[in-house]
């Protein structure tokens, strides 16, 4: 234990957060305070305290986390591809399998930010899910000019219905995982909608 004192502040900070995702994930956000984050990490609350200044700003690193891990792997993964749908089609198969892996933590503390009294928390909840917005939304944008996406589609709707298709999936997963395995219907689910980005004038094979 006299070891772990003195353990730099970065890796503090990466025992803070793992500790926090353990405890939303056992029991949400409720379950998360600095005391019990103290007993995750085999410290007192004083050293908690020592990289930290509130339960609230660990809300807001977890928020920083997902946004890094998310939009920040977005342009990095999508890459390879040179089809606007192509890079979509990944970010909703990668946004859908970070969220497993995270066991649904990332989605929880976003639906919780907008009940966040502490401004900077909400703020922070709120820019996520703007970037990501965006950052969807100039996938589209990039459909539209390349002739793969209607041109009379609005981007800023397509991309709300884009982060409702995660929503509604992470939704039934999270009440019952075994029953709606998170990844199970991603294929059948992006070609709903890559069909209802479809151009007007495409032409489409008989139905067999």
């Amino acid at each position: 234990m006299a070891s772990s004192t003195h353990l730099s502040h970065e890796t503090r900070l990466n025992q803070i957060l793992t500790a926090a995702r353990e405890l939303i994930a056992a029991g949400g956000v409720t379950a998360l305070t600095v005391r019990a984050i103290a007993r995750k990490v085999g410290v007192t609350e004083a050293a908690i305290y020592r990289h930290v200044e509130s339960k609230e700003q660990v809300l807001v690193m977890l928020l920083e986390d997902v946004r890094q891990s998310v939009l920040g792997t977005i342009e990095e993964r999508t890459a390879p591809y040179s089809s606007a749908l192509d890079k979509l089609e990944h970010v909703l198969e990668h946004h859908l399998s970070f969220i497993e892996s995270r066991r649904g933590i990332s989605f929880v503390v976003i639906a919780e930010a907008a009940q966040f009294q502490e401004t900077t928390a909400r703020a922070a909840g709120e820019k996520l899910v703007e970037d990501y917005l965006a950052a969807v939304e100039k996938l589209i944008q990039e459909g539209i000019e390349s002739g793969e996406v209607e041109p009379s589609i609005n981007p800023s709707a397509a991309a709300t219905m884009f982060f409702g298709i995660i929503q509604a999936s992470v939704t039934r997963w999270l009440f019952d995982s075994a029953a709606h395995p998170l990844t199970e219907n991603v294929l059948s689910l992006w070609r709903l909608y890559r069909a209802s980005l479809a151009p007007s004038n495409s032409v489409r094979s008989p139905a067999k």
